[in-house]
């Protein structure tokens, strides 16, 4: 079989998505290739105790205006995150020595984000100092520079949960720069309409997508995974087992890591990056319960731990589902997870939420877990970098001829987000469609 479209996007994520919908108001013949069955990439919305609960991206936080608008036009709900009591952190020491580890900490992470923001987000490797600061590992950086261990733990913990990597291989000019991009250590700007600084959606975040692909119609092609890409001539060839699409142009709408499984020909920057780019693994373990007995304690259903394999939990619970924990295994606990037996970690989940927050916590009436490493089309979360790599100047977003790139680890502000991949999507599609409509072929 063979099809003629304007432009071929590969990956039907919430960026690719976005593209293909700007392409198609601006008048071009869209098609988008899926390799899985569904759509929404790292979205997923799954049912635990018959309701809807996120296994991938979840929240939309103040600052991300991109997607509290596309939110609005695809008329999907959000609610505002609940976060009411004390969270529980495993810490040493009385009132003086945590008021002493604030002050230190505050200081620390201030020097951080005056760092972050020396550094160009759309540039990098023009940055001052930017081959030194990609040269050191954030692990060692901290080990260096500050003194206090708890205090190191906090901010290594940080970087932990948002790139999910190995801190003794990360970047430290990476850490920086999505740190940077990502409006720092907290949520910038006003609350979000109906309160709060971090909302969830409605009946999961995978809606966004799943609006999105409806209004696209046949556009979108699931289950037909990309093998070649050909550049050269008057158009470009797009290859898949079932049949060959010619295009004007090609949208790379995947996470880098995954484009070194196609045999296609990338610019210089976006080959080095691909290479290097090694997904940050994360398992989200989410168990229900018959009410929310955390919050009878005055705890909010945070659990913060420097050390062990769950490193983090939050109340997860929806205004019309059960009582919900989310917990998160990340990092290098995540690449070792899947060896392990479903039993066996269960019950390691299960440990952690007994001894932070009573006996009850150990009887969930439903459990449901996602480790996106071990899905093939994923590879695992947002890209991350280690040393000496961000420097040379090995990047995923400038146009190439006829191929251009989307995707959340393309965006310049809030990479590894939803934000981020609406931002990457409408670039994208308006590299393409420059000051007006599409000529078609």
């Amino acid at each position: 079989m063979t099809a003629v479209c304007d432009v071929l996007v590969v990956g039907a994520g919430l960026s690719g998505l976005v593209c293909a919908r700007r392409l198609s108001a601006g008048g071009a013949r869209v098609i988008v290739l899926e390799a899985q069955p569904r759509v929404g990439g790292r979205l997923l919305t799954a049912q635990l105790a018959g309701a809807p609960v996120d296994l991938g991206g979840t929240w939309m936080s103040a600052g991300q205006q991109r997607l509290a608008a596309l939110a609005r036009e695809l008329d999907v709900a959000s609610f505002a995150e609940r976060r009411r009591g004390s969270a529980v952190l495993d810490e040493p020491g009385g009132l003086w020595t945590h008021l002493r580890r604030a002050f230190t900490q505050l200081r620390a992470m201030r020097r951080i984000e005056r760092a972050a923001r020396a550094i160009p987000l759309d540039a990098p490797a023009t940055a001052p100092y930017a081959s030194k600061l990609d040269a050191v590992s954030l692990e060692d950086w901290l080990a260096r520079e500050v003194a206090d261990p708890i205090v190191r733990d906090r901010i290594a913990l940080h970087a932990d949960l948002v790139l999910a990597a190995d801190r003794s291989t990360l970047s430290l000019l990476h850490y920086l720069v999505t740190l940077g991009a990502t409006g720092g250590f907290g949520a910038k700007g006003p609350e979000l309409p109906g309160g709060g600084r971090e909302h969830r959606f409605v009946g999961g975040a995978q809606r966004l997508a799943l609006r999105l692909a409806e209004e696209l119609g046949d556009a979108v092609h699931l289950d037909e995974p990309v093998v070649r890409i050909e550049l050269s001539g008057a158009a470009a060839r797009v290859h898949t087992a079932a049949a060959t699409y010619t295009a004007d142009h090609v949208v790379l709408a995947l996470p880098p890591a995954l484009a070194r499984n196609l045999d296609v020909e990338l610019p210089a920057p976006a080959r080095a990056l691909a290479a290097a780019s090694s997904p940050g693994a994360v398992v989200k373990c989410v168990a229900a319960y018959e009410r929310p007995f955390w919050r009878e304690q005055g705890r909010s259903g945070e659990i913060y731990q420097p050390r062990g394999a769950v490193r983090a939990t939050v109340d997860a619970t929806a205004p019309d589902g059960p009582a919900t924990l989310l917990a998160f295994v990340v990092g290098p606990e995540a690449v070792a997870w899947r060896a392990r037996s479903a039993e066996d970690r269960r019950a390691e989940v299960l440990a952690t939420l007994t001894d932070k927050l009573g006996a009850v916590a150990a009887h969930p009436v439903d459990y449901l877990e996602r480790d996106w490493s071990a899905d093939p089309w994923s590879a695992g979360c947002v890209a991350c970098l280690p040393t000496n790599v961000l420097s040379t100047g090995a990047a995923w977003r400038s146009a190439h001829g006829r191929l251009h790139f989307a995707g959340t680890e393309s965006a310049v502000s809030w990479p590894g987000y939803m934000e981020g991949a609406i931002e990457a999507g409408e670039r994208a599609a308006e590299e393409i469609l420059g000051d007006g409509p599409v000529e078609h072929g």
